[in-house]
């Protein structure tokens, strides 16, 4: 992976959240809060999930091991969510940003919040980040079109394409 590639997929990592964001922040706090058949139970847990893994990972290529991502209750709604999370979506892309391509090839050294160590490669682990984001984008919209906020296309195809 080249620091030009992988940040080429954080530039469309952050193109897709901005098209979710107004979806979500058209839900009533009952849609918002709704218990859900997904694994974080609510649109507002998966949202927060997500916020909490692109935290725990930029700790994670900073060095430091966080024992826990931040708690669901931590948050008390999206407002409070894009507070939290908009300075860490920042961070992260100036952090992919300064990467040189060597860095990208070299391993870091993490715990995991059992404290387990893990070796993981960087361009695999920012990789995963933005594949993660991805997954869950793709768990909340059709239930955000089913509630009648339906976001814009998401596919890579609508963010790299232009005419000719």
């Amino acid at each position: 992976m080249t620091q030009n590639a992988i940040l080429r997929m954080f530039e469309y990592n952050e193109w897709a959240w901005q098209r979710v964001f107004p979806s979500l922040a058209a839900l009533s706090d009952e849609e918002y809060f709704a218990e859900r058949p997904f694994f974080w139970h609510s649109i507002h847990g998966l949202a927060v999930h997500s916020y909490g893994a692109d935290w725990i990972w930029l700790q994670r290529c900073r060095g430091v091991s966080p024992s826990a991502l931040p708690a669901q209750e931590s948050v008390t709604d999206l407002a409070d969510l894009r507070r939290q999370w908009d300075p860490v979506r920042a961070e992260l892309r100036e952090y992919v940003a300064t990467l040189t391509d060597e860095q990208l090839a070299s391993d870091i050294i993490y715990r995991d919040t059992a404290g387990k160590p893990y070796a993981f490669n960087l361009g695999d682990l920012l990789r995963h980040v933005t594949n993660h984001a991805t997954e869950h984008r793709s768990q909340m919209t059709p239930t955000l079109f089913q509630l009648g906020h339906p976001t814009e296309q998401l596919d890579y195809l609508y963010f790299a394409r232009r005419p000719a």
